[in-house]
């Protein structure tokens, strides 16, 4: 008789090789979706503006799902009205040909007001429900949190006469200190950062995305942005403030990844959704973008401002 095999070790390996390669398939049909809206942004930034409502209206699906799986209810309502108040101020702002700072003062004012007023709106109109004011300030956080990177996003495209070069920082910044984060951690990771959260991520492996982000942007900022630009700076100099800056957009990437993994441990799920499988839904995808664009709008009215 053929020796029997046992079943739980191929199985397992079997399953894992197929989780793989559903990623890997999956990693390549979202990076060829992004790169379809992304690149033609660069000489028509309406194509970018529909990939953030796109984004958007995934995102308020999941975060509004995952919010109501914690046992909590928030108000749909004010989550839809407020997305058409920041929609509205963009409407605006290129209306009135504002600047990019005048129109981010302006979502300042109205929309982050508005997300401040959720958490009393609900105690208003649901005075039975004991969670009420805890149900307006997850909607107005839950407006805040969506909207205004998006709204970074697009008012960089749309404002700034290259705020398209600084975005590419913004959207593949994460995608670099994850994948650098992730071979540092197999390769050097022994002592974990925030088991709670995140049990598999170490010190070591924070540190490697870090410090390999920070080389990557230096080195796209030396080729691309400081000719882009032309900036009247060594370029030495620009390049050590570049790195640090690096290292800035690469933490701030961790934040975001870090801000969701603690949403989804505190609601309950391992997924915001199964958009795309083998890698989650939209949320799971842009966590750490919603950190890293307004980090790069940052960068790039610092750039236009003062360099």
């Amino acid at each position: 008789m053929p020796e029997e095999t046992d079943a739980s070790a191929v199985y397992p390996r079997k399953k894992v090789r197929l989780d793989l390669k559903q990623r890997i398939i999956t990693g390549i049909i979202f990076t060829i979706l992004v790169l379809s809206f992304f690149l033609p942004a660069l000489f028509w930034p309406i194509t970018a503006v529909v990939m953030s409502v796109i984004i958007c209206v995934f995102s308020c699906v999941e975060m509004y799902k995952a919010i109501k799986h914690g046992g909590y209810h928030p108000s749909r309502l004010l989550l839809i009205t407020g997305m058409g108040l920041a929609t509205l101020v963009m409407i605006c702002g290129l209306f009135f040909q504002l600047k990019a700072e005048n129109t981010l003062a302006l979502y300042s004012i109205i929309v982050c007001m508005y997300s401040v007023s959720c958490g009393i709106c609900l105690p208003l109109v649901r005075p039975e429900d004991d969670k009420a004011f805890l149900n307006g300030i997850f909607t107005g956080g839950m407006v805040f949190y969506i909207s205004f990177p998006l709204f970074c996003f697009d008012c960089a495209l749309l404002f700034l006469p290259h705020g398209w070069y600084y975005m590419v920082m913004g959207l593949f910044a994460p995608w670099a200190t994850d994948t650098f984060a992730y071979f540092t951690g197999v390769a050097l990771g022994k002592h974990k950062i925030v088991p709670h959260i995140s049990p598999k991520k170490t010190w070591e492996g924070c540190i490697g995305g870090s410090v390999f982000c920070a080389l990557a942007v230096t080195v796209y900022s030396c080729l691309v942005i400081y000719k882009v630009d032309e900036i009247q700076m060594n370029i030495v100099t620009y390049g050590i403030i570049m790195f640090l800056l690096g290292i800035l957009i690469s933490v701030m990437s961790q934040l975001g990844d870090w801000f969701c993994s603690v949403i989804k441990r505190r609601t309950g799920i391992k997924d915001f959704s199964n958009l795309f499988p083998g890698h989650g839904g939209m949320l799971d995808r842009f966590d750490s973008a919603f950190f890293t664009l307004p980090t790069a709008l940052l960068l790039a009215l610092i750039a236009y401002n003062l360099f």
